[in-house]
């Protein structure tokens, strides 16, 4: 699927920013800081949009705000074309009502006294459907998932990570959305279970006409499944954009590194990034643009000044000095 032949976009992030507290800096004052900030995203009908960044770079928060798991203090959230005005309004519920979300660890998000089948059946009990409609609608989506009606009558704890995960994919198809969160769904699975999913996703994403919003470490699924791609680090984007072009010519130095970490042929083709140093701390950032502690190509005005978007092909937008 080529960029431009996309559908309209329906979820739309406009500088959206989360502020935390932590302790109070003096009797009367809070501490509080920015985990993400002046974030914007664009996201299309179909699309699989890639979020990538090292770990505690603002992903999973990010999500749960967009889902309302969190308070966002700043910016909005566009969806379907309507606005939300703040953490669960009607048009934040009709959001979350047309999302669903698979998370890493497969086990944990089931219900250990469940059977697989009680738990793809469980969301579907809680909108009122009958129970001969629900059992055929758990034993359809489990063989579309590759679950057999032995393993349906299975706990977690009695059967393999990619059958529960399978079991996870099956309980979110249950009621349709229109949009599917995946936060590291491969993960916890060995690299053989991960290649199984990974192919099931791609199918699931053509049958149900899904969009995905995939968090990800692994740059090989992202560049098997993805559509575009937007790199996280310290709480903001700092690159965006269509995969053929992110994975062809990144520009910003962060994320050449990451590619560049990836032990697997046609990744990246020029030599290893080694990055000095960690990410900077949210209470205490850096001044300037957040990556120069560390960036092996920064400029002296790097440290003084935060860079400003700019576009360099299109679709693909760079955040930094050097463009």
């Amino acid at each position: 699927m080529r960029f431009e032949d996309l559908d309209v976009s329906f979820l739309k992030i406009q500088n959206l920013a989360v502020k935390f507290h932590s302790g109070y800096r003096s009797f009367f004052r809070r501490l509080s800081f920015y985990a993400v900030r002046n974030i914007s995203i664009n996201i299309n009908r179909k699309e699989t949009f890639c979020l990538i960044g090292e770990s505690g770079s603002g992903k999973t928060t990010l999500v749960w705000a967009i889902l309302g798991l969190h308070l966002f203090q700043e910016g909005r959230i566009v969806f379907d074309g309507q606005t939300i005005k703040q953490s669960n309004d009607p048009v934040h519920q009709k959001l979350k009502r047309s999302a669903q979300i698979v998370f890493q660890d497969p086990a944990a998000s089931l219900d250990p006294f469940f059977t697989l089948r009680q738990s793809i059946e469980e969301p579907l009990r809680a909108r009122g459907v009958g129970k001969k409609d629900r059992a055929a609608i758990a034993e359809s989506l489990a063989a579309k998932t590759g679950l057999s009606y032995e393993l349906l009558q299975r706990r977690p704890s009695e059967v393999s990570g990619g059958q529960n995960q399978r079991a996870c994919i099956a309980r979110v198809l249950s009621i349709k959305p229109d949009i599917l969160f995946l936060d590291e769904p491969l993960t916890a699975l060995d690299a053989i279970v991960q290649k199984q999913v990974a192919k099931l996703l791609c199918e699931m994403k053509r049958d149900y006409d899904l969009t995905y919003f995939l968090i990800t470490h692994d740059l090989s699924l992202v560049k098997e499944i993805g559509t575009t791609v937007a790199v996280m680090y310290s709480g903001r984007i700092v690159e965006k954009a269509p995969k053929e072009i992110f994975f062809s010519n990144p520009c910003h130095p962060y994320s050449q590194a990451l590619l560049s970490s990836v032990l697997k042929p046609g990744i990246w083709k020029g030599k290893r990034i080694v990055l000095k140093g960690e990410v900077p701390s949210p209470l205490n950032p850096p001044s300037g643009c957040l990556f120069h502690p560390r960036c092996f190509r920064k400029l002296p005005v790097c440290e003084k000044i935060a860079p400003e978007s700019k576009t360099v092909a299109t679709g693909h937008e760079v955040f930094c000095h050097l463009f």
